[in-house]
């Protein structure tokens, strides 16, 4: 305090040391003593003055930020949301107040079937007699599901007596939460909005399609496309998809959940990387003789973000959080994504436009936007015939308004010059075109695209639209100054190769008389050859940008010699080799991908890329093996996909024989050879030793439902040869309750809705799980009993 130096007091005696820095007190910095028993460490002496001490102020509880999951908890109501959209006319007059009823009312709960599984048609069936159970049964009827009649196959279903807040918070209801639940994990359905399952039929992906999702978190139309990839053909599953789903996310975390999200399907077609949409890089596709061409996908899909209010169903805070800008600061972005989408598309590709808004500064005027720039190269097309799936037609006319209190603008012209400068400003792409071909571009967008509102379907609100390029699109501003750019490069450096001629000519002329140099060398050609400058330039000018690099490092090709064990084990064709990646040199997975999947891996860009997910892990280095096995064994994720591509060691079983070394675990090789002989296994050849023709040679292998039993879809587990024994490697109890489940059917409907009817559970609370996400927590026990 008064700035001068004061000598410590002399310390004697290791009690003085005591006296100066008590144990505990605020000069001691050793280790507190008693730890785990309070905060104090430890029990208190009697005597001690702790009333006296000011004790510490508690911690303020912070307000729930999920309270408006609270029924009740919020006002749905909001003057300036109900008063812009009778403006606009979203809807006829006479329909409005429907409209307006059915968002203040919870969203139905929905599911999609994987048909990848084999357990779809068992569930799907003991959906119906859920339905026929519940029907006419008062205190169950809620529970009665109701089939979508427009998805394909039967395979997607909703409970329009039960919502998202319901399904949660009643005890009646934990039964059918917990189941599915259960079958979420396991990959046998998705929990989606119904409206959310349309983009994707609209697109009409193909098995051998390259598909963009260019905004693709949460992951459940990313998920329902790598689905129809997989769908079997003409009944079939036994031939591998060859497409590609790249899921793009701008978030780093919703990229991740992206890639749990689609992982559980075991699709070696799916890639999960993290980018911004409006600035998606260009793919530079390598051929095999050096040649490089841009990349073009067949199918994208452009679900952009949005202001969400047709969500309010399931998300009723934007009651009151909704204001008139919320769409305007969104347009430029979703036009710029809709654009760079256009630019990857290929000539007879078709993009999906869609929002979950109901706002036309989202949605029409982006398509139309859209159309204007591009001219004829992009058309609407109308979209598939789904019967049972309605919907309104876009609109041709509509407003722009900023403020509540201010005025709204028909016409770019009407907007004050205030409002057209600014970081939020009014554009003229926000209002309906104007000018020559705008009167064919409005009849296109009313008669092409789709309104999905609220009150049709019993849905949330959407937008949806189907563009498709018919020509290549003429250069954008961005490219045409880039190109501007590399030929000003490619200028100065025809200059300087000139200039380097013309010196090294003069340096080696002696005199005017003397003949002409032929070739000088300047690093790049033969600057003395006249055609020798002008092609240097040519291909300067042309082709792909210099400093390409490769897509990602985050997955890099297997080794020779690891491909030559796995080749030589599994007896898979030389050409897969290129299938197969891993994250680096030391990782102990293999990854599969898709001839797709190859294809983009080969692909250059100019800057590297995060890639979240590639392929499908199929592979995995086993902690011990035999010696005469492969180091590398199969997973249970990837073991259907790699079955598809001629895996040799692999056995065909009946039914009862894999349910029994499901429920056992092992079974001697006696007990197998006994299955071979009664004609429950064949195969066993295959995976004869090389020592005898009666000896198994130890490994992984694939155990296959034999085809009578399997259907349409088919069923593979990942077991193990010992010297001794055949040994079930599915992973957990989780995923083998899941698998004696597809072989056994489902539960029975009583089963599955036991207590639904009396109303409490146990004192049971239901947990809180996303209807669209997945839940990302650790699989838990099946119902099933697999003792």
């Amino acid at each position: 305090q008064t700035g001068k130096l004061q000598r410590p007091p002399a310390i004697d005696s290791f009690q003085q040391l005591l006296q100066a820095f008590p144990m505990g007190g605020k000069g001691w910095r050793g280790k507190r003593k008693n730890k785990g028993k309070g905060k104090g460490g430890g029990d208190r002496e009697e005597g001690s003055d702790d009333e006296e001490r000011p004790q510490k102020q508690a911690k303020t509880e912070l307000p729930r930020n999920d309270i408006w999951r609270e029924e009740g908890s919020w006002e749905m109501k909001n003057e300036s949301y109900e008063a812009y959209y009778r403006k606009q006319g979203v809807c006829p007059a006479e329909d409005w107040p429907k409209l307006v009823q059915a968002l203040r009312t919870g969203l139905p709960v929905a599911i999609r079937v994987n048909r990848m599984r084999l357990g779809a048609t068992s569930l799907c069936n003991r959906l119906q007699e859920m339905r026929e159970a519940c029907l006419g049964n008062e205190a169950r009827e809620q529970f009665a599901p109701i089939q979508l009649s427009w998805y394909p196959h039967d395979s997607a279903w909703h409970w329009p007596s039960l919502e998202r807040r319901t399904v949660k918070k009643n005890k009646r209801n934990v039964q059918l939460k917990e189941y599915l639940m259960h079958r979420e994990r396991s990959g046998l359905i998705s929990r989606q909005e119904v409206v959310s399952m349309i983009p994707p039929l609209f697109l009409g992906v193909e098995p051998d399609h390259m598909v963009l999702d260019l905004c693709a978190a949460p992951g459940s139309k990313t998920s329902q496309m790598l689905e129809i990839m997989h769908w079997p053909q003409d009944g079939k599953a036994t031939r591998a998809p060859k497409g590609m789903v790249l899921a793009n996310e701008l978030q780093w975390k919703r990229a991740n959940m992206l890639a749990h999200q689609v992982s559980r399907l075991g699709s070696p077609c799916a890639v999960v990387v993290n980018m911004d949409a409006q600035f998606f890089p260009e793919l530079w596709d390598k051929k095999a003789s050096g040649e490089a061409s841009p990349l073009r996908f067949d199918r994208i899909l452009a679900d952009v973000p949005c202001s969400g209010d047709g969500t309010m169903r399931k998300t009723p805070y934007i009651w009151k959080s909704w204001t008139l800008r919320d769409g305007l600061s969104l347009h430029i972005r979703q036009l710029g994504i809709l654009n760079r989408g256009l630019d990857l598309l290929k000539v007879g590709g078709r993009i999906v436009y869609s929002t979950c808004s109901l706002n036309p500064a989202e949605d029409e005027s982006v398509v139309a936007a859209a159309l204007q720039r591009h001219g004829g190269a992009v058309v609407l097309v109308p979209p598939p015939d789904l019967k049972g799936l309605n919907a309104a037609h876009g609109l041709d006319k509509w407003i722009i308004q900023d403020t509540d209190e201010g005025p709204s603008y028909e016409s770019y012209e009407s907007v004050p010059k205030e409002l057209k400068e600014g970081k939020c400003r009014i554009l003229p792409s926000m209002f309906p075109p104007t000018g020559e071909g705008s009167e064919e571009i409005l009849a296109s967008v009313k008669q092409h695209c789709r309104r999905f509102l609220p009150h049709i379907m019993d849905t949330g609100g959407f937008f949806a639209a189907i563009l498709e390029k018919r020509s290549d699109l003429k250069p954008s501003a961005k490219a045409r100054r880039d190109e501007r750019r590399e030929k000003k490069q490619a200028q100065k450096a025809e200059q300087e190769i000139v200039e380097v001629a013309s010196v090294a000519d003069a340096a080696s002329v002696p005199n005017s008389a003397a003949e002409p140099s032929s070739t000088v060398s300047t690093g790049v050609g033969s600057v003395g050859d006249p055609v020798a400058g002008p092609s240097v330039v040519a291909e300067l000018v042309s082709g792909p940008p210099q400093g390409l690099r490769r897509l990602t490092k985050e997955y890099v090709a297997i080794s020779g010699e690891m491909w030559q064990e796995i080749r030589d084990f599994y007896g898979f064709d030389e050409a897969l080799a290129v299938q197969f990646v891993q994250r680096n040199d030391t990782d102990a997975r293999v990854f599969l991908m898709s001839e797709g999947v190859a294809r983009l891996m080969k692909s250059e860009v100019k800057l590297p890329t995060r890639m979240v997910l590639c392929g499908v892990t199929a592979l995995e280095r086993a902690k011990s093996s035999h010696m005469d096995a492969c180091e590398w064994r199969l997973v249970q994720q990837g073991v259907s996909a790699i079955g598809m591509l001629g895996l040799k060691r692999r056995i065909v079983a009946s039914k009862d024989f894999i349910l029994r070394l499901l429920r056992e675990k092992e079974l001697s090789l006696a007990e197998v050879r006994q299955a071979a002989a009664d004609g429950a296994l064949s195969g066993l050849e295959g995976i004869s030793s090389k020592l005898g023709a009666g000896d198994m040679r130890p490994g992984s292998l694939a155990v296959v439902l034999e085809p009578s039993a399997a259907g349409s879809a088919s069923l593979t587990i990942v077991a193990e040869v010992t010297d001794a024994t055949l040994e079930l490697s599915v992973g957990s109890a989780a995923e083998t309750a899941a698998l004696v489940e597809e072989l056994v059917g489902q539960p029975e409907v009583e089963q599955i809705l036991q207590g639904s009817a009396e109303g409490d559970v146990d004192g049971k609370e239901a947990s809180d799980v996303d209807v669209e996400m997945a839940d990302d927590g650790g699989a838990s026990e099946s119902a099933v009993d697999i003792a």
